[in-house]
């Protein structure tokens, strides 16, 4: 098989599994590619592209690896030129609030939460600079779906600027997003509906991503008719796409500010 800056990364394993080492030894934000649970989940989501700007070097040193592997790849669309221009017209440079995540996330919290309280805040000719050691590819995608455009700039090795701005005259599209109860069931209907038949687990002491790894182990050890019972800090974003894709629901309540308690089910 030929890999390019585009193959998926699960096409890659599923080609070959002997290739998660390989990428694991490329820097160590490719180590939890290891885990079978977030291999599963990232690797479907994530390109050669994607992978090589999570771990902050170059798509081509990431596709030279490969092929110093004797994998087969394709340089030909990693030549291509960023469109600076369309960069520097997006960025209002007098107008730019910055948010560090390093210490959030050295603090072992998801910065997901400041970030989105940080938009909201901000006027439409502003623009967001996360400040981070790798680019948080799942989150600006998730991002891009609610209206927002982003360029990344690499200052010095192991610092990323991400910049964010809102496009103008976007709508967001809503739908059925299948991890919430299609009947609106409550937290009480659910937790009655499911009463003895619950598997429970406590995940507000890990770090992350380590909730969310062991909420889909969890999940996968339900039998028909089970629901999971999650103690948790907060909404786990992240993990809501993936319930979406297991066509998982969920109801959630809420018993402080660092205490959430969950119900998924099917």
């Amino acid at each position: 098989m030929k890999i390019t800056d585009k193959t998926k990364i699960s096409t890659i394993i599923k080609y070959d599994k002997n290739v998660i080492d390989v990428i694991a030894s490329i820097n160590k934000h490719f180590r939890k590619l290891k885990n079978p649970i977030l291999c599963k989940m990232l690797a479907s989501r994530v390109s050669v592209s994607d992978a090589a700007k999570i771990g902050g070097i170059s798509t081509h040193e990431f596709l030279k690896k490969l092929e110093d592997h004797g994998y087969e790849v394709d340089y030909t669309e990693n030549n291509k030129e960023v469109n600076t221009k369309h960069f520097n017209n997006m960025i209002n440079k007098d107008k730019v609030v910055t948010l560090d995540a390093r210490p959030i996330l050295a603090g072992g919290v998801d910065p997901f939460d400041e970030i989105m309280k940080t938009l909201k805040t901000m006027d439409d000719d502003q623009t967001l600079l996360i400040i981070n050691t790798f680019e948080p590819v799942p989150l600006l995608n998730l991002l891009k779906k609610k209206g927002y455009e982003y360029e990344t700039q690499r200052p010095e090795p192991g610092l990323i600027h991400c910049y964010l701005k809102k496009v103008e005259n976007y709508t967001e599209t809503t739908g059925n997003t299948g991890n919430q109860s299609k009947k609106n069931e409550s937290f009480e209907d659910v937790e009655k509906r499911f009463n003895g038949k619950m598997k429970e687990i406590d995940v507000r002491d890990l770090e992350m991503p380590m909730p969310m790894v062991k909420i889909l182990e969890k999940l996968e050890t339900l039998s028909t008719g089970e629901a999971l019972y999650v103690h948790h800090k907060r909404l786990p974003q992240y993990l809501l796409p993936e319930l979406e894709n297991r066509q998982f629901k969920l109801v959630k309540k809420e018993i402080d500010e660092n205490n959430l308690e969950l119900i998924i089910y099917k």
